[in-house]
């Protein structure tokens, strides 16, 4: 009968769970990834379908919630997000603010995109459609974008529209001396005073891909795991 001893050796034992658990937690990664970018895309197809939830203060949608709010556009105060594409096209995206009606707090507007230089030159009038005096906006909740590495601002030129590269919240605030929401409204297909909109979530692969590379993670830290048996596992010789 033909006996076999398990026997691993401390180093390639240790090297093999490191990468077991290295690969794990990539796998989960990739999991949670696939799950929220599954959960945005059904967010924002059930809010199309849904009516659009009054906005308040204390309001904390859900990204792509679809929101309304009563006010006034401030004019003449616009941002251009610099260095955004679309269709592999280079622009920026316009920003507006938005006073709500007895609210001490302002909502940033994205109105969408345009074409741009690479800093943000253009000839258009950004203001020109934007409605004046009380107006009912319906939009979905998002934020500013966000950069994987960021190397810091350049100077902001005194003069509007002011090009500016992804701002935090509290440079926002600093611009326009004044309180804003974290939200930021991204401007619904059918309101004025609008550019390009094609809200999706800023995902450069979708969820079937994300659980695809998670299957592959699980399956080296498998292949890890019976390699590392493998070769601990020895024949016993009879005695």
């Amino acid at each position: 009968m033909t006996r076999w001893r398990f026997q691993p050796r401390r180093w390639p034992t240790l090297a093999a769970w490191i990468l077991i658990l290295g690969f794990a937690f990539l796998a989960h990664w990739q999991w949670r990834a696939a799950w929220h970018s599954e959960r945005q895309l059904q967010t924002l197809q059930a809010s199309d379908r849904a009516r659009p939830e009054p906005w308040s203060p204390a309001l904390s949608p859900a990204p792509f919630k679809r929101i309304s709010v009563q006010g006034r556009y401030l004019r003449n105060r616009d941002l251009l997000l610099i260095d955004l594409y679309h269709r592999d096209e280079i622009g920026s995206e316009v920003v507006s603010v938005f006073r709500p009606r007895a609210s001490p707090v302002w909502i940033p507007v994205d109105r969408g995109w345009i074409p741009t230089s690479p800093l943000g030159a253009t000839q258009q009038n950004l203001d020109t459609g934007l409605p004046r005096g009380s107006v009912h906006l319906v939009g979905y909740a998002g934020r500013i974008p966000r950069p994987a590495l960021h190397l810091g601002r350049g100077p902001v030129p005194p003069h509007w529209p002011k090009p500016v590269l992804y701002p935090s919240h509290r440079y926002l605030e600093a611009l326009y001396r004044h309180p804003l929401t974290h939200l930021v409204l991204l401007l619904g297909p059918r309101q004025p005073g609008g550019f390009v909109r094609q809200w999706r979530p800023v995902r450069k692969i979708g969820p079937g891909q994300h659980f695809g590379y998670a299957l592959q993670w699980v399956i080296l830290a498998l292949v890890v795991l019976g390699v590392w048996i493998g070769l601990n596992l020895h024949r016993k010789s009879p005695t």
